[in-house]
């Protein structure tokens, strides 16, 4: 689901005019939370490494946040420790006696991924000076006399630690507040699930940094031809929403306000205009101009990862592969889901 998640993030959505003139983004904004104290940065090598092909594996425990900045055409990294809202976004400084604005993190990253780590480490009077950025595209400056506005199409890709109670959704351990929480179309955990399998699957990509004729053998796609593939769907395709896919994601939405156990600061109108951006997304993977009925139930698939527990969701496990039949799997999502959507509609006709 990670790796699934992670070229949907880079892909995006498509960018809108809603009725009213204003800009719809087409920006897929991504926050994982991950466990404590698991050493993720090797995890995160090894999720990517299932990815793409052998060009990854290196003797340094890098960042799953930097494979995501190699994918893009364009990538800043920073950490939530430290950062200010100035280094994030914009600081004025005075050059020869006047006064000129230097670009931070977010501004830097227009048009590609700003890769936020241990996000939960900015200060929360810092943290509300991004919103605008996530959500209109746009930074709204008037420091040292100077006063404009500077185009922010930049991607935020965040990482954290989970607060709280294990047992509380994703969603609820963010410590974060709702309008920022509401800005992430993708919020997945990342578990170190324990098993023979993964231990063994470690130990065999640590060895094999120790002996390079062996990448040879390992099959798979290199960053280059990943990055090439990213760019080409995002320039070629432009999917339209097909009726069977607003319906789905229309009935999804309303199981979700609807829903007793409900988070309320994921189930917003952003929260369909998220379906929406990651769905269209899905359709340019897989390239093509129509968002189709799979689109949208993988969409919900990935949305409903926010609603998972860390205590459970073996499916977002650091070890998890591919499964052996993924039409078996994508049609047990499907007819659960539209199960789900059915009997909704038939309760309200009694209702």
């Amino acid at each position: 689901m990670i790796k699934l998640a992670l070229m949907l993030m880079l892909i995006g959505g498509e960018q809108r005019v809603s009725k009213t003139g204003g800009q719809i983004r087409a920006e897929v904004h991504m926050l994982l939370v991950g466990d404590p104290g698991t050493g993720k940065s090797v995890q995160k090598l090894l999720l990517f490494l299932h990815l793409v092909g052998s060009s990854l594996l290196s003797g340094r425990k890098s960042q799953f946040m930097q494979y995501a900045a190699k994918l893009s055409p364009r990538a800043v990294m920073s950490s939530g420790r430290g950062s200010s809202s100035a280094g994030l976004t914009v600081t004025a400084i005075k050059d020869g006696g006047q006064w000129a604005l230097e670009a931070g993190a977010l501004v830097l990253a227009d048009g590609g991924v700003c890769c936020i780590d241990e996000f939960d480490g900015i200060k929360e009077a810092d943290k509300t000076s991004i919103h605008e950025v996530m959500e209109q595209q746009t930074l709204s400056v008037a420091k040292a006399g100077l006063v404009t506005s500077l185009t922010t199409r930049t991607t935020v890709f965040g990482a954290m630690n989970p607060k709280g109670n294990p047992t509380d959704s994703i969603a609820e351990q963010t410590s974060l507040s709702g309008p920022l929480l509401s800005r992430f179309d993708i919020l997945l955990p990342v578990l170190d699930a324990k098993s023979s399998d993964t231990d063994e699957l470690v130990s065999e990509h640590i060895l094999t940094n120790h002996q390079m004729h062996r990448f040879a053998d390992v099959q798979g796609w290199d960053i280059d031809t990943t990055r090439q593939y990213l760019l080409w769907v995002k320039a070629t395709f432009n999917p339209e929403l097909s009726s069977e896919a607003e319906e789905v994601l229309t009935g999804y939405y309303k199981l979700q306000r609807t829903a007793i156990d409900r988070t309320s600061a994921r189930t917003t109108v952003r929260m369909l205009e998220s379906l929406v951006r990651i769905a269209q997304a899905h359709a340019k993977l897989v390239a093509r101009d129509i968002v189709t009925q799979q689109d949208a139930v993988v969409a919900v698939s990935v949305a409903e990862a926010a609603s998972k527990h860390l205590s459970s969701g073996v499916q977002f496990t650091v070890g998890a592969v591919f499964c052996d039949d993924p039409d078996a799997a994508y049609d047990a999502e499907s007819e659960h889901l539209l199960g789900a959507i059915r009997h909704m509609d038939s309760d309200s006709e009694f209702e």
